[in-house]
């Protein structure tokens, strides 16, 4: 197993992947060249393409409530347009800060991965239990006995034995093709009830999981 002098070395004993014996790289994941600055430009794309979206749709809703009438309808359903749009800001926002803060966190973990359909609650799709299902492509990072430890999204094309994942695999984390491009953040539904020490729960409250 790689190791650095320069790793956290209460980190290394913090993650699952050690106590599988799998490989984790030295440092922590924000030391790939340029990853850093991708989850930036992701935050920044979001504000650049949301915040004149709520703006111009607030001056419309005012504007059309302002004149009164049938037009007042309209002007409320912009006023809540712009809400919703303002709360989808704020939520991806949030979610490339908790990336950035995974990223200088956690050192990325090799996973021995498999390919499988999971299934998930979706918009459309068979009706069961009173809600939607769907099967979704997923990656499942896998025990060493090969069974399913959990499993994610797809980071992207390319993927094939193995996976980069920095995190804590109870909540999520940020999912890579090897050598970290492209990456994904990536969440569970629902945490995983595996009992964490004290001390990885601490490591998982600094990247602000679960």
């Amino acid at each position: 197993m790689t190791q650095s002098a320069h790793a956290h070395p209460r980190m290394l004993t913090l993650v699952i992947a050690r106590e599988y014996g799998y490989e984790i790289l030295p440092g922590v994941a924000a030391d790939t060249p340029g990853i850093t600055d991708a989850a930036r430009r992701g935050r920044r794309a979001g504000l650049v393409v949301g915040l004149p979206a709520v703006s111009v749709l607030g001056l419309v809703a005012a504007g059309l409530t302002a004149q009164g009438g049938m037009l007042t309808g309209l002007g409320l359903m912009c006023a809540a347009a712009a809400l919703v749009t303002a709360g989808l800001v704020a939520l991806w926002t949030r979610a490339r800060n908790r990336e950035l803060r995974i990223l200088r966190t956690y050192p990325w973990q090799a996973w021995p991965c498999g390919s499988r359909s999971v299934r998930v609650v979706a918009a459309s799709g068979e009706r069961s239990g009173g809600r939607r299902w769907s099967s979704e492509g997923r990656v499942v990072l896998l025990q060493p006995d090969g069974q399913s430890h959990c499993s994610f999204p797809a980071p992207g094309r390319g993927v094939q034995e193995s996976v980069w994942f920095a995190g804590d695999t109870r909540f999520g984390g940020v999912l890579a093709v090897p050598g970290g491009f492209p990456s994904r953040y990536v969440t569970r539904a629902k945490p995983g009830r595996r009992k964490g020490s004290h001390e990885e729960d601490a490591l998982a409250a600094r990247a602000r999981l679960g």
